[in-house]
């Protein structure tokens, strides 16, 4: 065992509908009480355990990524009822009416389509009509399926395909204008799919309140951070940093790296914004800096439960939402 933190992202339950990768609250209950309620601290201790230098290898934290609307009516109330309290990581574009696109864009995938591999074929379809069908086919043909995000092994390989054709075939700009035109296509759009997504700033102003830590996510959440150039990067979090200060009236020294995405700059710019904390999104061992924390995914954890029958086998679809 090893210190770590365990990183949520989707909830399903009340007036949301199950998708890829959520869970409901007693498959969160169960999964607390499968890894030992005793052993996870609150987000405060964590804290000071970890600038003491005095984090136990059987310790464990609760983390929430990208402020989720169903993270606070489903999750919550369970943290709540057993005393917990949690790292709760704040991407600050979604109090300004321009939220994060890839959080608009999952929400389009999951909820307007049979299947997510009706999703799949359509949006490669879309890709191959961009592209170039021969450029399309060249690259998947080089594809090595079982490696590619090889760290995330509740991917399956539709969820891989699908994400080396929007990561290393489009990018992030492109991507963005695939899945316009397929919402347009579809006769939606992006302010009708981003209703009821996130909490809002009242929201992380009584987490803060309560005990829960608030910390860094970037401003606008971007898929691939570390290649941004480092003036950007800089702006991200310094932005992401100012707002969630101005929310809370405290200064967070937590950040969590969006979709894992950061590079050597990306530490040194954290150091000086005065971070002192940070996390990664898989349970990578190799450095110990405390701005690259390991986090096991919940996936990874519901798999291993209904692998040992533990305590009532919950199901769930097991890719997470990136």
């Amino acid at each position: 065992m090893n210190p770590h933190g365990i990183m949520f992202h989707h909830f399903h339950g009340e007036a949301y509908p199950a998708s890829q990768g959520s869970i409901c609250a007693q498959t969160l209950a169960e999964l607390i009480e499968y890894t030992g309620r005793d052993r996870i601290l609150s987000a405060a201790e964590w804290m000071r355990r970890c600038e003491e230098d005095a984090l136990q290898p059987e310790d464990v934290c609760i983390t929430f990524d990208d402020a989720l609307q169903c993270q606070r009516d489903v999750a919550l109330p369970v943290l709540e009822q057993l005393g917990i309290t949690a790292f709760w990581f704040i991407h600050t574009c979604i109090f300004e009416g321009e939220p994060s696109r890839l959080e608009i864009f999952r929400a389009f995938r999951e909820t307007r389509f049979d299947s997510i591999n009706q999703f799949y074929a359509a949006f490669e379809d879309r890709v191959r009509d961009s592209v170039g069908c021969q450029t399309v086919s060249d690259a998947l043909d080089q594809l090595d399926i079982g490696s590619y995000l090889c760290e995330y092994p509740f991917y399956t390989p539709a969820d891989r395909r699908f994400r080396f054709l929007r990561n290393e075939i489009l990018g992030e700009e492109r991507y963005a204008q695939v899945m316009d035109e397929m919402i347009v296509a579809f006769g939606d759009s992006p302010e009708a799919l981003a209703r009821g997504l996130w909490i809002d700033a009242e929201d992380v102003q009584k987490l803060h309140e309560t005990g829960h830590v608030i910390g860094l996510h970037s401003h606008t959440h971007p898929v691939a951070l570390a290649a941004l150039p480092p003036d950007r990067q800089r702006w991200e979090y310094e932005t992401n940093l100012q707002k969630l200060e101005a929310i809370t009236g405290t200064r967070p020294i937590a950040m969590a790296h969006p979709c894992n995405s950061y590079a050597p700059e990306t530490l040194d710019i954290l150091r000086t914004l005065e971070i002192k904390i940070g996390f990664r999104a898989n349970m990578n061992q190799d450095s110990k800096s405390p701005l690259e924390i390991p986090r096991a995914d919940h996936s990874n954890i519901v798999t291993e439960m209904q692998t040992c029958g533990s305590p009532s086998s919950p199901e769930t679809k097991l890719a997470t939402s990136r």
